[in-house]
């Protein structure tokens, strides 16, 4: 058959329309693949309601590398398309298991590398999507808010983000080693931060020197989170047991590096620090903690006010170590905690969890997620009930030095279930699955050899590991005494560990 002009370019015109046809058609239905996200499924829909609700609201809050600061997601109030040191520092770890480990890394080599002497050694205390500092917190180099705390925020939670992550980049990035170093060192000193120096110094250090015309006064150096209360604040609480974190932090970065010499000096200054937290803010005749010393002398214990409950900090920093002072502690949070702001609520589940009110803590976070919570949209409140639920209820804790992690049931009761899926965690994907407080399963669904620790809680003198009874250590002298041992898990194994041998 002849073929003409005419009908090659008919048949030429068919099979492109037969292509772009095809084309169309494998665009409408792409490859279904598992994208790993986070999973979390339990015996209390209402809890699985709020996870769903903050996951997802957290997630609204991140941002990808478009803007011009980079990878970096909303930690401030909200609508002010912004970071601050605080808000980040407490958001970090549950940013870390939504997957959001580029923005975390992002966000904190940008505070590191706005340090700077001009500003006595303080970084930006908030940083904008433009790669600014946000204009409703900084005037100048001179003329900025800015609570003292966050250097050493900064630097401890750095550390919770390398045990968690493996990412040593937290340890050995020159921009961070400097921030540290800085903050543990100059600014202490610009600022008379130690225990030797503190209770002597002025509150209005390194104010701008036309006061008159200054935007933030002394507001440039505020000694604590607390921005209320009755009067002008010389000291907070949380300064003291945030520098002893930090100390602690460090000497345990150095240790990983190896200069072990250095890390025992760090360690020191750590030791000589909580010698003064337990000293001074630990009434001795009223038995209770002081959190807020103020300028006419008074001093804030435990609530004054709905904003002024101060000593979760003690916690956050792990800086209370006596058994009946945290559970002390606890008892009060659970009788006010209804009358706190949504920022000092979001500190409280975990601390609930680990201390034997998992009940409390499961309200709490079904309260903070309702939406009769006018002030759930809070970046930190989102961000923070994942971590609640990750290292509270399920009792996963990562350790990047012995490449394992934890796990250990806070469920109420033995008819109770939870599991959560596609956690990351070093360099693994994992999953956890708790029925009750008797038996745990736990899949190492991706990555490299992993060391499972399974903490079974109460007193046991063996356990079940799939089926075969196998000895045990038992923990006593904790709130919540436990019995654990250690499985390896290679890329794709499941374990069970149990109290009896299961059916």
């Amino acid at each position: 058959m002849e073929i003409t002009k005419t009908s090659t370019y008919y048949l030429l015109l068919l099979l492109v329309v037969m292509l772009g046809s095809c084309k169309k058609e494998t665009e409408k239905k792409p490859t279904q693949i598992n994208t790993g996200e986070l999973l979390f499924n339990s015996s209390n829909k209402e809890l699985d309601k709020a996870f769903s609700w903050a996951k997802y609201k957290a997630l609204s809050y991140a941002h990808d590398n478009d803007d011009p600061v980079g990878y970096w997601y909303e930690a401030a109030l909200p609508d002010r398309e912004a970071f601050c040191m605080r808000d980040v520092s407490h958001q970090a770890i549950g940013a870390e298991i939504l997957g959001l480990g580029k923005h975390n890394f992002n966000m904190f080599l940008k505070f590191a590398q706005n340090i700077s002497k001009e500003k006595d050694y303080c970084s930006y205390w908030e940083i904008n999507r433009f790669n600014k500092p946000a204009p409703v917190d900084y005037e100048n180099d001179q003329d900025f808010w800015y609570n003292l705390p966050a250097n050493f925020d900064v630097t401890y939670s750095a550390n919770r983000l390398y045990k968690w992550t493996g990412n040593k980049d937290y340890l050995e990035n020159p921009d961070l080693i400097n921030f540290y170093e800085l903050s543990l060192n100059e600014y202490v000193d610009r600022w008379e931060l130690g225990s030797d120096k503190i209770l002597n110094r002025s509150r209005s250090l390194h104010t701008p020197e036309n006061l008159e015309k200054s935007r933030f006064g002394n507001k440039r150096g505020i000694p604590s989170y607390n921005e209320g209360g009755r009067g002008e604040t010389i000291l907070g609480i949380d300064m003291s047991a945030s520098i002893v974190a930090a100390y602690r932090a460090y000497a345990e970065m150095l240790q990983l590096r190896g200069n072990l010499s250095l890390s025992a000096e760090y360690m020191e200054k750590a030791k000589q620090e909580q010698e003064f937290l337990d000293q001074f803010w630990y009434d001795n005749e009223n038995e209770e903690y002081r959190s807020i010393l103020y300028d006419n002398g008074n001093f804030d214990y435990f609530m004054v006010g709905e904003d002024q409950a101060f000593l979760h900090y003690l916690f956050y920093f792990d800086a209370i170590r006596d058994d009946s002072k945290i559970l002390d502690l606890v008892e009060k949070y659970e009788t006010n905690f209804s009358k706190l702001i949504v920022e000092l609520k979001s500190y409280l589940p975990i601390i609930f969890y680990e201390n034997g009110k998992s009940e409390l803590a499961n309200k709490m976070i079904i309260n903070l997620c309702s939406p009769l919570n006018t002030r759930r949209a809070y970046p930190e409140n989102s961000f923070t009930v994942i971590e609640h639920l990750t290292r509270g209820l399920m009792g996963l804790e990562a350790d990047a030095a012995t490449n394992g992690f934890v796990s250990f049931s806070r469920l109420e009761k033995d008819l109770e279930w939870a599991e959560m899926d596609n956690v990351p965690l070093l360099s693994n994907i994992i999953g956890v699955k708790h029925f009750g407080r008797t038996k745990t399963i736990a899949h190492n669904i991706n990555g490299e050899t992993i060391k499972w620790t399974a903490k079974i809680p109460g007193t046991h003198e063996f356990l079940f590991v799939n089926g075969t009874k196998t000895n045990c250590t038992v923990e006593k002298n904790t709130p919540q005494p436990y019995s654990y041992l250690s499985i390896d898990l290679k890329e794709g194994e499941s374990a069970t560990v149990s109290t009896t041998l299961q059916s």
